[in-house]
């Protein structure tokens, strides 16, 4: 038996096929699949292609194939879930697979199937604790309500202190010239026509103006190192309140582009976490998680 993972967030879906023992045999990397970002046909479109690829690379796998698969947006509203069920029941005609969300692919992966919580801090976040078949989850409120800690807050707290250093509220710090070289505009008051025209406010696109607080940060921007430090402890936050759920210590593991800081997230966020908790980096990336699920479930 074969196994494709595949792991479906908001920047980026990973596919991964895998054999019985869960050997790497081929993988690949396409677009978004995310319900509230692009269209039904696009995410048919590519998990199709994610699928054609993996096989192309290991034709043998073709008629022994199973699948498991996290996407975002797979959560707690019905039309959402029956909308990500339609479309996998479309993309997927003949050939098994069982459906979650990307942050339970996470979990699995990260903890190798072992109890604890995961969090993931990207494009958004959303915090996850696995102990037995019981799942918590906290945070995954979206954008428009918290994502606290996601890379999409931390760009939106970029532009704010922005702002407020252009018009005199704060001083001028690298954070500030970072930013204008960053989205190459001469004018501060060009960055209202870059928002609203050329970006149009998408969630990703803002996101992606994350990686100037990690450049800030490593210029030792005393707004950057703030930001990084707020976000640790709402990411804090959400880890406290799901370890509650543990009478003794309890394993945590984290994913997401806001831990490529490294130390400027991940040592403030030790320090906020409640001393039950082992904070450890991920045995497994998340689609190998789809591939322990697939194998579990099917």
């Amino acid at each position: 038996m074969y196994y494709a993972g595949i792991d479906g967030g908001g920047t980026k879906t990973k596919f991964a096929l895998y054999n019985e023992n869960g050997v790497l045999l081929a993988q690949t990397v396409l677009g978004t699949c995310h319900i509230l970002q692009v269209s039904k046909e696009q995410i048919i479109s590519i998990l199709k292609e994610g699928i054609y690829y993996l096989l192309e690379q290991y034709p043998q796998a073709r008629s022994r194939l199973k699948i498991g698969l996290g996407l975002a947006g797979y959560g707690q509203n019905p039309q959402l879930r029956n909308k990500i069920e339609d479309i996998c029941d479309q993309a997927f005609t003949n050939i098994p697979y069982t459906l979650t969300n990307d942050v339970e692919t996470a979990l699995h992966g990260a903890l190798n199937g072992q109890d604890g919580i995961m969090v993931i801090a990207g494009t958004g976040s959303i915090a996850l604790a696995k102990q037995g078949n019981r799942e918590i989850r906290c945070g995954g409120w979206g954008y428009s309500l918290g994502d606290e800690g996601s890379a999409y807050w931390i760009a939106k707290k970029l532009l704010a202190i922005f702002c407020k250093q252009s018009d005199g509220r704060l001083p001028k710090t690298y954070l500030y010239d970072a930013l204008k070289q960053h989205l190459h505009i001469q004018a501060d008051h060009e960055l209202i026509t870059y928002m609203n025209n050329v970006i149009n406010n998408e969630r990703d696109k803002i996101a992606k103006m994350a990686v100037i607080v990690w450049q800030a940060a490593m210029h030792q921007d005393s707004y950057a190192i703030k930001i990084y430090e707020e976000a640790a402890l709402e990411i804090a936050m959400m880890l406290n309140t799901l370890s509650k759920n543990f009478d003794g210590p309890v394993t945590v593991s984290y994913i997401g582009g806001v831990f490529k800081a490294e130390q400027y997230i991940l040592d403030p966020l030790k320090y906020y976490l409640d001393s039950k908790i082992t904070l450890i980096p991920p045995l497994y990336p998340p689609e190998y998680g789809a591939y322990l699920l697939a194998k579990e479930r099917l």
